[in-house]
């Protein structure tokens, strides 16, 4: 390995990158910029044999395809100088003495992910190592080295842990070793956007979209790279000044990862399982173009990008997720959920929030968190462990379960989308981690208590701990706050925050309970955002409340305004006004009189009584002869009320047809008193025994003639 794959002795004078990793993204990417700009290559695989050893046998090709928007796929065949493992001792031997045999090395392609660029990672060490023979053979030559992973700051970090690593074979005096790596190795910062899948079939081919406009963007402070060179492709570009690269990286961020973020979680729980079948979804755009409006375009504006740039990168990403014929696994780019969504959707929020006091997250920023924490919700306990180490698989229900077959069963249908996780759109599970320690979904199992086994295709899983609305409200809304609380940057004695929370939690209730689905759930969003949304002004809350009022069907629970076809049931005149059984408690209060003197006279002495003792001799009026005062005043009767008397009443029986717009109450003041002396005739009437046996027929009897709406007591 790592030898001349065409017949010849050494390597050709044009070999002048050595690329550790051979990873999809390094394939499709780095390694087609380089030969682009004339380069040849030599590619170390990290781990395994697999790839180096299929392109060995080709001679050093490998191909990638590109499926075009008609879904033309295009293979374009790309040339390496040779290949090898670092996985063997042999290999990586050989691997090391690379720098001696190449006289114009100048790149350094590194094509690690962010779990391997940590301290004392074989992948750090073997990059340190290189350098260092580079040292010794080439002190002369820059080394750019690239990375091909989107770790903010990546050259930077990578820079600190080379200086920082030692090994086994290291010198005693590093010193002059670090000197050469500060003055002569540059460890540039880069983003890398390209979806990457693979050809069905074949996992060792790439099988990618076309180049977008920022495939690769390299930060050049010092000027080492030839930018014109480098950018023979369309899509590469190189950033000489500081800032610009940052900018690259909050556009990616904040759009194309978060409106990614934002879908994939909504279409797996909607068992659809790749992102391009969003097309089918025309209410997800709507939903991804009003949360683009409302929370992220405005926190780029605040944080320095153009309007303008915005909407064009906003634009360009749509068009590439609508690619009706290439996506990827909705459940594999939903791994990592809230480290996700802190990184690309929270900090659009946290942005806003520190920049513009008015702000407050739209529903649609609750709707994709509530979404978020609904996939992290576990569904049942008997979760898949990893022979007692390594992180713990949680399994998750979709939408609408089907049946209770366990995920890790055998099924034509069940497929693995990343490290032995499993999903299932027929049975409707799916495994999941959740971090290191599984912080969130074990947060999330406990306030709902669901039960994946009680599920089905009618029911969502219920609480098992049968806990009252309330209680489960009260728990899960407790829960969501702890969960985003635990994100970088949430503060619940912000109100913004606080109540944002509140509007994730009613949601992610609404998605628990299984009376909608999540698209069902999103289809009310839509529907109700425009009166959702925070009222800002005096008019706005007046103009809202008018047409709430206007569009809604009242039902006045304890009404005395009937119409006359009512006859007696129809209190009216100024009589009933004045006897209202609060005025008459007032005046019994306040007057010289006992009850039963009172209840002696007719209604309309009863009214001249309260009158005079009420709203003549005593001052102020109470707000109870307020509001009588008033009806006067707004009739135009004030002194003539008096005058005004009679009962018109026909004492007709009011109209079938009018029945349906009344509903009634079931009075129970004498029962909840004891009040036997008006009880016990009642019970006589009917037959009934003076028992609370009796009493409970009596209401029984009362509750079928009358079918109540509800009981009242004053």
């Amino acid at each position: 390995m790592f030898q001349p794959l065409r017949g010849q002795s050494s390597f050709s004078s044009t070999t002048d990158a050595i690329c550790i990793g051979s990873g999809r993204f390094l394939r499709s990417v780095l390694v087609p910029t380089l030969r682009a700009a004339g380069s040849t290559v030599i590619v170390a695989q990290t781990r395994g044999t697999s790839f180096a050893s299929a392109c060995i046998k080709a001679q050093g090709k490998y191909e990638v395809d590109t499926i075009q928007k008609d879904g033309q796929v295009d293979t374009q065949v790309l040339e390496l100088e040779a290949v090898g493992s670092l996985g063997q001792v042999e290999g990586r031997t050989t691997f090391l003495q690379l720098p001696s045999k190449l006289p114009k090395l100048k790149f350094i392609g590194f094509g690690v992910t962010e779990s391997g660029i940590v301290q004392g990672g074989p992948a750090i060490v073997d990059l340190t190592e290189l350098l260092y023979n580079c040292f010794q053979t080439l002190p002369d030559n820059v080394i750019s080295v690239v990375n091909t992973d989107n770790l903010p700051k990546n050259g930077d970090t990578i820079k600190k842990l080379v200086l920082e690593t030692e090994w086994k074979t290291q010198p005693s005096d590093l010193a002059p070793f670090r000197a050469y790596v500060t003055s002569k190795v540059h460890f540039h910062n880069t983003m890398v956007d390209r979806l990457t899948s693979h050809r069905a079939g074949d996992s060792l081919v790439p099988l990618t979209e076309p180049w977008p406009t920022k495939t690769l963007v390299i930060e050049d402070l010092q000027g080492v790279l030839d930018a014109k060179v480098l950018s023979a492709l369309p899509g590469v570009h190189i950033r000489t000044t500081a800032g610009q690269l940052e900018q690259d990286h909050l556009l990616k961020l904040s759009i194309a990862n978060a409106v990614h973020t934002a879908m994939v979680y909504l279409l797996a729980l909607s068992r659809v399982k790749t992102t391009c079948d969003v097309l089918k979804y025309p209410e997800i755009r709507q939903f991804l173009d009003l949360l683009y409006a409302k929370d992220i375009a405005p926190s780029l504006v605040l944080r320095g990008i153009s309007k303008e740039e915005a909407q064009h990168t906003y634009d360009e990403w749509m068009g590439r997720v609508e690619h009706k014929h290439f996506g990827l696994d909705n459940f594999w780019v939903g791994q990592n959920a809230m480290l996700k969504y802190g990184v690309r959707l929270f900090s659009s929020v946290e942005a806003n929030v520190k920049r513009d006091e008015t702000y407050h997250p739209s529903v649609f920023m609750a709707f994709v968190t509530a979404v978020i924490l609904r996939y992290l919700t576990p569904t049942q306990t008997d979760s898949k462990k990893e022979h007692g180490s390594g992180p713990e698989v949680f399994v998750g229900a979709m939408d609408s379960i089907q049946d209770r077959t366990p995920i890790y069963s055998t099924s034509e249908k069940t497929w693995v989308y990343a490290n032995g996780l499993t999903a299932n759109i027929s049975t409707g599970k799916y495994e999941f981690l959740d971090g290191e320690n599984g912080h969130t979904a074990k947060l999330l199992w406990k306030p709902t208590g669901i039960d994946a086994s009680k599920s089905s295709s009618n029911d969502f899983p219920k609480s098992a701990r049968a806990e009252s609305s309330s209680e489960v409200s009260s728990g899960v809304g407790i829960t969501v706050a702890s969960v985003l609380s635990s994100v970088k940057g949430f503060d619940l004695t912000n109100d913004a925050y606080a109540s944002f929370a509140a509007d994730v939690a009613a949601l992610y209730q609404r998605l628990l309970s299984g009376k909608q689905t999540a698209l069902e759930t999103l289809s009310d969003v839509l529907r109700n955002h425009n009166i959702s949304e925070y009222l800002a002004t005096k008019e706005e809350v007046a103009t809202f409340v008018r047409e709430a009022v206007a569009g809604v069907q009242i039902i006045d629970v304890h009404t005395h305004l009937f119409p006359p076809s009512h006859g007696k049931l129809m209190l009216w005149g100024v009589n009933e006004l004045l006897t209202y059984h609060y005025l008459v408690a007032e005046f019994l209060q306040t007057a010289n009189m006992q009850v039963e003197e009172f209840n002696s006279y007719s209604k309309e002495k009863q009214a001249g009584l309260i009158w005079q003792h009420l709203f003549v001799d005593r001052s102020p009026v109470s707000e109870a002869c307020r509001g009588v005062l008033t009806t006067l005043h707004l009739l135009g009767l004030d002194d003539l009320a008096r005058h005004w008397l009679g009962d018109p009443a026909t004492n007709t029986p009011p109209p079938a047809w009018s029945r349906k717009y009344f509903r009634s109450a079931l009075r129970v003041d004498q029962i909840l008193l004891g009040d036997w002396a008006s009880i016990g005739p009642t019970l006589d009437v009917f037959k009934l025994p003076h028992t609370l046996a009796g009493v409970r027929t009596l209401l029984e009897k009362w509750i079928d003639i009358m079918k109540p709406e509800y009981f009242m007591s004053s």
